[in-house]
């Protein structure tokens, strides 16, 4: 019998995020000016504003403390966002423990929830707790720190001391600044038994808090998270449009990834987040095209899942990204350009967001927990297609990820229905379509 996985509450599986990199959100790059923005970001639909780290960064101009990653970027900026200082005080970067508590008020008045960014695999090797207790820290049989490849010490989960230091953060976060649940940095690196117990606390206080795991290991969402990443999935996606992957390939490949999961579990589908804006040779919108964007959009958001926008994507925004940027130490990045909202490509985008956030709500399916159902076609190197479908609903998704116009034949008749969404595209009988470069169809059969 298949094992069955946590059933995230309602608010959280049937919303989309929107993940939040405050230092690129905007050039002045502070909660503050997020606060500014939530009115828009709620106007596209947007039901959960996730935040990157905010909390008090180890500062050190001490290279060996500084990740591989960060020394690339040639920022020269010493702060690292997921190299944690303190854990109960804001970052002077982004604001103040007030700001943070206006920021979520604000979000919940708009009927949006909130999401901090946990770091509790490795600590900053100058954080102040482990001057206190560096048993909190794992070591070699020398009596050295023990790091990570990122050069950071490991936190030491053998510890109890350490334990109840990071429940009392989560459970502070959630009590006093009243967010409603955590995005978990490489949480499959941290035993799964702390997670359980975190959510048990966490939940006292607020019976709807959530944990998304930014991990995939199929016991975690069994006991501890509501959703986890789809690392594959991303990759896979961005490689349809670098030409290292075509589509049957990453229909093979999410089919046997989907396979290792839980019955009912939730995978957060994105493509550009903090990570890949940083590592990938190109952002994904300058790789895809602003038409291959969208086509990324509407299957994210209507392939079983979470679907998560990163900071920009809203806007169709190319600025070149890096999460070591900042309005201190730019290097060669850029923040996001927010004045661009009413240029075309943006406003167009925008319009997309928004009704794919709708089709959402007013399509019980697409948030549902039944996985997608791929269809064969003829066309299967270029063209995605699949149901959603449950007894109430059927959602018929076709996408062509090639430059080129095709004529697909379905193996089977199931576009049978309503045109709810559509771009280049248009149907010639039950089973075949005519799709242009980048088109998509979405059909309600019932």
């Amino acid at each position: 019998m298949r094992k069955q996985a946590i059933h995230a509450p309602e608010w959280f599986r049937t919303g989309a995020i929107y993940q939040i990199n405050p230092r690129t959100f905007s050039e002045e790059g502070t909660i503050s000016s997020i606060t500014k923005e939530l009115p828009f970001l709620k106007d596209l639909g947007f039901s959960t504003m996730y935040l990157c780290p905010i909390f008090k960064e180890d500062d050190s101009t001490e290279l060996k403390n500084w990740s591989e990653r960060q020394k690339k970027s040639q920022t020269n900026n010493p702060k690292n966002p997921y190299r944690m200082m303190d854990y109960y005080a804001i970052d002077e970067e982004y604001g103040t423990m007030e700001d943070l508590k206006t920021f979520t008020g604000k979000c919940h008045e708009l009927g949006m929830r909130v999401m901090l960014d946990l770091v509790y695999f490795h600590i900053g090797p100058n954080a102040d707790i482990l001057k206190i207790h560096p048993e909190f820290a794992q070591h070699n049989e020398d009596g050295t720190v023990k790091e990570t490849i990122w050069h950071f010490p490991y936190l030491n989960f053998e510890s109890e001391g350490l334990r109840e230091y990071l429940y009392g953060n989560m459970v502070y976060y959630v009590g006093v600044c009243d967010v409603d649940g955590f995005r978990c940095d490489v949480g499959d690196g941290v035993p799964l038994d702390f997670w359980e117990e975190g959510r048990k606390r966490i939940r006292r206080i607020k019976p709807d808090a959530v944990l998304l795991n930014e991990g995939r290991k199929p016991e975690y969402v069994e006991k501890a998270f509501d959703a986890c990443y789809a690392f594959d999935w991303h990759e896979s996606v961005y490689a349809l449009f670098t030409g290292e992957m075509t589509v049957d390939e990453v229909v093979t490949q999410e089919q046997k990834n989907s396979a290792d999961f839980p019955e009912g579990a939730l995978l957060m589908r994105d493509i550009d987040n903090h990570d890949t804006v940083t590592d990938w040779p190109c952002r994904a919108e300058t790789a895809a095209g602003h038409r291959g964007m969208d086509l990324i959009q509407v299957i994210n958001f209507t392939m079983d899942g979470i679907p998560m926008v990163y900071t920009g994507d809203e806007l169709a925004d190319e600025m070149q990204l890096n999460m070591f940027a900042n309005r201190f130490f730019p290097g060669r990045f850029h923040a996001t350009d927010r004045s661009i909202k009413n240029q075309e490509e943006s406003l167009h985008r925008q319009n997309l967001i928004r009704t794919l956030n709708a089709l959402r709500k007013d399509c019980p399916v697409l948030s549902g927990f039944t996985p997608a159902q791929f269809v064969g076609n003829d066309q299967e190197k270029a063209v995605m297609s699949f149901l959603r479908a449950d007894e109430k609903e059927e959602i018929a998704v076709l996408g062509n990820f090639s430059k080129e116009n095709v004529t697909v034949k379905l193996d089977k008749p199931v576009l049978l229905g309503q045109v709810i969404l559509s771009e280049n595209a248009g149907i010639a009988d039950a089973s075949t379509a005519q799709i242009g470069a980048y088109g998509y169809l979405i059909i309600k059969n019932r």
